[in-house]
């Protein structure tokens, strides 16, 4: 009893309740910057509150074990992740530096553990397989510069002292090189779209060597990218069909039914939430055919089900909603009164960079289609003035025509074409009605195939 009652004292003195879990630490050259913490599983939102000196402490409301994120506003890391379980007194010291970056120390006894999964949440900033410099390098080459990487985080992981967690984490940090290595797809298939050679046995052979049936060696990511290699290497393949081709892929590629099931819908959840403006059902039966948990199949209804009642009066077909337009003479006019040809459209501004440096495509477009009576290429401004539009007319003029739309007629185009973001490229037939409100970039290396196969499909 008398043992009992000194812990209590102690648990008030201290000012925390016994078991009670306790995150607590110091900002270094703190001035006074926003700090927030988070978790995915709890959907929690808060905020540390931080003295004028830079010391903190924190008790999380929930009481089973979590991963937290720590973020400084305006410095990098922009996650800092702390996982704590319940009677945890975990300590974590930041040092603001004067790059906009911060220095991390953790203490106690997860320390080990956090110190692990700050460096692997760091792993996405990693540019290998994504920038210029990547298209450069064989396979072997491409895997070397991730092999210190994985052996630097590979000791980090073995100083973890839970063999349950070492585990989790083990297989993670396989599945995410294996991935990464698998990104290489992307590289090559950049470098046939440019009429480069792409041969690389060392890298058909790792794909080879993948285990698509085991989940403990691959994952839907690696898949996409194995697929997207197989068909840029189909000269048969038609882009325009790649959502159902992409299906067909994998019912050939993956046996295991647990895992086509999960990759099949994770590709259909991303596929309506990103098409925008065409009908799936095809797409949607060819899953239903490959799918084999009921479960799934009622949740992929139910997202399509949303997606045609808000986008039903944009797919192809439909009349295309209607507003005025202003040429760079001051002339008015309506996109309507443009029927009798397709138009292809260009939502653009000068303010944004996405939509200037579509501007040398769309001139190789118009440079192709210069002689096709059946096309007419258009773009239409978003800026806020008229000087400013004209402006950059006079140093860059363009050989098709120009318009823009004053607010009110912004949006319209806005609301009734769902417009979120420009750059933004719409097909509309020679009857005014809608072939895509929401057509490929003409950067795109297939772009005039589509139009050309689109004006041949719908005479």
């Amino acid at each position: 009893m008398r043992f009992l009652f000194i812990v209590w004292i102690l648990a008030v003195c201290s000012g925390c309740q016994p078991g009670q879990t306790v995150l607590k630490g110091h900002i270094e050259n703190y001035r006074g910057e926003s700090v927030f913490v988070s978790c995915y599983e709890s959907n929690l939102q808060d905020t540390l509150k931080v003295d004028a000196s830079g010391n903190f402490s924190w008790t999380p409301s929930g009481t089973g074990s979590q991963e937290y994120g720590i973020r400084v506003a305006g410095y990098q890391p922009w996650r800092i992740p702390v996982y704590l379980t319940p009677g945890d007194r975990e300590e974590l010291d930041l040092s603001l530096l004067p790059d906009k970056t911060i220095k991390v120390k953790y203490a106690g006894n997860r320390a080990t553990e956090n110190e692990y999964r700050l460096a692997f949440s760091r792993l996405d900033e990693l540019r290998i397989g994504y920038d210029l410099e990547s298209r450069k390098l064989s396979f072997a080459d491409y895997k070397d510069q991730l092999e210190p990487i994985e052996h630097d985080l590979q000791i980090l992981l073995e100083q973890i002292d839970d063999p349950e967690i070492k585990a989790h984490f083990r297989q993670k940090q396989h599945l995410w090189f294996q991935n990464r290595r698998t990104v290489y797809a992307s590289v090559l298939a950049m470098r046939l779209r440019e009429g480069e050679a792409t041969p690389d046995e060392n890298f058909n052979a790792f794909v080879q060597s993948l285990d698509v049936n085991d989940p403990k060696e691959c994952n839907e990511y690696m898949v996409y990218e194995i697929i997207y290699w197989q068909q840029a290497q189909d000269s048969a393949f038609r882009t325009e069909e790649r959502k159902i081709d992409y299906l067909n892929r994998l019912d050939h590629l993956v046996s295991n039914q647990e895992m086509k099931n999960e990759f099949a819908t994770k590709y259909m959840k991303m596929a309506i939430s990103g098409e925008l403006g065409r009908p799936l059902d095809k797409e949607i039966k060819r899953y239903n055919e490959i799918c084999t948990d009921g479960t799934m199949r009622n949740q992929i209804a139910e997202q399509y089900k949303e997606y045609l009642r808000v986008y039903g009066n944009l797919m192809p077909g439909k009349p295309a909603p209607d507003f005025e337009l202003i040429d760079d003479k001051g002339e008015k006019c309506r996109l309507s009164d443009l029927k009798g040809t397709y138009v292809f459209v260009d939502v653009w501004a000068t303010w944004c960079k996405g939509c200037v440096m579509e501007i040398p495509y769309m001139e190789k477009l118009q440079e192709h289609f210069a002689n096709d009576k059946r096309i007419t290429l258009i773009s239409i401004s978003w800026d806020y003035t008229q000087k400013v539009w004209l402006d950059y007319l006079k140093k860059r003029p363009a050989t098709w025509p120009q318009y823009m739309v004053d607010k009110e007629n912004m949006d319209v185009m806005k609301k009734e074409y769902r417009i979120s973001g420009i750059p933004r490229f719409m097909l509309i037939d020679p009857q005014g009605c809608l072939v895509s409100y929401n057509y490929e970039r003409p950067s795109h290396p297939e772009c005039v195939k589509m139009l050309e196969q689109n004006m041949k499909n719908n005479r």
